[in-house]
């Protein structure tokens, strides 16, 4: 089916179709834009989406490439974007890297490739960067979103204040009278896992306490909790942890269940990134964060700056609040 089938079943012309269709650029009066919807129900008209993006140089779509869909953080997240998207008419076209550089740059090329209006780059945190992602041939624009862009690639970010949320995380057990305060972070030397353990060392050393009690772990949630265990069993059991990441700090709080310690009696744990399965936790988890709404909505309207302006578009840094719950004592 096509324009010219509506029209005639219509009563009207293609160009008031057209009209329909984009709501515009003439109005169209309620009566005639009945008839031609209906007219396009009954015949089953769908309009040709490529073809209308090859005229306008639109194709009303955006790439989301993330590391895990299924870890909360980034399930809430990639909510969060596909809402602030569809707000704007745009849909969201996701790809999961599965934690690898080469899988996370093969879907931003093809990604790239089918021409969406922009691409959101959620970077996996790995030990070894590795060489940066070059789009710049494909005329996509690119905001990365809670990674900070590589040196050299020409585009923004959508961060967290990560190293200020980690020392107001650390500040804050140490109110509480903590002093054995551990920190569990991931193996990566770099981004905002790397950059909120940095935060919490620095506000340690402020107070006088040498952050010696750092446990690293990689992305297999079995030798995490494995490492957890043996960290909690062992003669150096910290007070309080604060954990890099809400994933993280809910397989503390397993471990401790597990081993017969009371949290916040026995350990004190805290999370970050504020995702909503962190208030659904026994004890309910504090963290630190910024809403997840926002950081969508930020990132879309970034997205669509670069593309209006070009890449001098400047980075936006959200700021980190404390989510307080029982988990560090209080409630």
């Amino acid at each position: 089916m096509t324009r010219d089938d509506v029209a005639r079943r219509a009563g009207t012309s293609p160009a008031v179709v057209s009209y329909v269709l984009n709501n515009g650029p003439r109005p169209v009066a309620p009566a005639t834009r009945a008839r031609v919807e209906a007219a396009m129900a009954e015949l089953g008209y769908r309009p040709n989406l490529v073809a209308k993006a090859l005229r306008s140089a639109r194709s009303n779509t955006i790439g989301l490439v993330v590391p895990d869909s299924a870890e909360s953080f980034f399930t809430e997240l990639v909510h969060a974007v596909e809402r602030a998207a569809h707000a704007e008419g745009v849909l969201v076209l996701l790809g999961n890297s599965g934690f690898s550089r080469a899988q996370e740059h093969r879907y931003a090329q093809t990604l790239a490739g089918m021409q969406v209006d922009g691409l959101l780059l959620v970077q996996a945190e790995v030990a070894e960067p590795g060489p940066p992602l070059d789009l710049s041939r494909s005329g996509v624009p690119v905001v990365y979103l809670n990674h900070r862009a590589p040196r050299g690639a020409a585009a923004p970010s959508v961060v967290l204040a990560n190293q200020r949320g980690g020392r107001r995380a650390a500040d804050h057990l140490l109110a509480h009278g903590y002093r054995r305060i551990g920190c569990l972070t991931g193996d990566a030397r770099s981004g905002p896992v790397a950059d909120r353990a940095r935060g919490c060392a620095a506000a340690l050393r402020r107070a006088g306490i040498e952050p010696t009690a750092v446990l690293r772990t990689g992305l297999d949630r079995h030798s995490t909790r494995a490492q957890v265990r043996d960290w909690l069993a062992g003669p150096d059991r910290p007070e309080a942890i604060m954990a890099t990441a809400d994933g993280l700090a809910v397989d503390v709080l397993s471990v401790a269940q597990e081993l017969g310690l009371r949290v916040p009696g026995d350990l004190a744990v805290t999370g970050f990134g504020a995702t909503a399965a962190a208030a659904h936790t026994w004890p309910p988890l504090s963290t630190a964060g910024h809403p997840l709404e926002d950081v969508g909505r930020a990132a879309v309207a970034t997205l669509d700056a670069v593309r209006r302006d070009g890449a001098a578009v400047p980075d936006r840094v959200l700021d980190v609040e404390l989510v307080l719950r029982r988990s560090c004592g209080c409630g």
